[in-house]
């Protein structure tokens, strides 16, 4: 499906892995150097492997003409990549300083992931929101930009991010502090204190633990 300008956040490629090594060992992979067409035979007794996309045509393909272009375009291709990368990580991280919010952006060459400081009821919601906003990026997994991406890709991207984390906190499911205020008082303990136990909102709109209820089937009670 085309998932437009914006939806190339996490659009995925071709699934492919790669296994390299010495002679020795890889002869047993593939029975070393033989080819299809002509009189060769496999030097070694060849190792059954496969999978979905082992050896896939297409996938090879693909491979191999996504290596041809990083050879020609050189170290150039990754240098900016990195830089407009990091661009955007930057921004995001500047709107969560400024709001003073218990997760940042981690970036490190073309890739970047939203991490939390601290366990949050209902963090997933921002995920939620920006695909809602067109921008498809999927709750917790790691991100990526590409050469596909513009400048006015990832300007929107920023633009969703700090359009979504406003949301979240006018809704009070993202806990904004002052620059000297302590943690939320509401702060709910990063673990369970009994097994079981799952995260909710009490009446009051904060966050709590709660378990089954025993004497009320199908309810769930609160539990400190």
């Amino acid at each position: 499906a085309d998932l437009g300008t914006y939806g190339k956040v996490m659009a995925g490629g071709l699934p492919i892995g790669v296994i390299a090594g010495k002679k020795e060992f890889m002869n047993a992979l593939d029975g070393g150097t033989w080819k299809f067409g002509d009189n060769s035979t496999p030097e070694a007794g060849v190792t059954y492997f496969a999978g979905t996309f082992v050896r896939h045509p297409l996938a090879l393909a693909a491979a191999k003409a996504s290596l041809d272009y990083m050879k020609a375009k050189g170290p150039a291709l990754q240098e900016g990549l990195t830089a407009k990368t990091k661009r955007m990580a930057d921004a995001l991280n500047l709107i969560c300083e400024q709001q003073h919010l218990p997760l940042f952006i981690a970036q490190f060459g073309s890739l970047w992931k939203i991490k939390y400081k601290e366990e949050m009821p209902y963090a997933e919601l921002l995920f939620t929101l920006m695909r809602e906003k067109g921008i498809h990026i999927w709750d917790g997994f790691p991100c990526f930009l590409t050469e596909a991406h513009s400048k006015e890709d990832v300007n929107k991207v920023i633009e969703k991010f700090e359009e979504s984390v406003d949301e979240l906190i006018a809704a009070e499911f993202l806990p904004s502090r002052g620059k000297d205020e302590n943690k939320s008082q509401h702060r709910v303990q990063e673990k369970p204190p009994v097994t079981g136990a799952r995260l909710g909102r009490d009446q009051d709109g904060n966050p709590a633990w709660f378990i089954n209820d025993p004497a009320r089937p199908g309810k769930y009670m609160q539990v400190n």
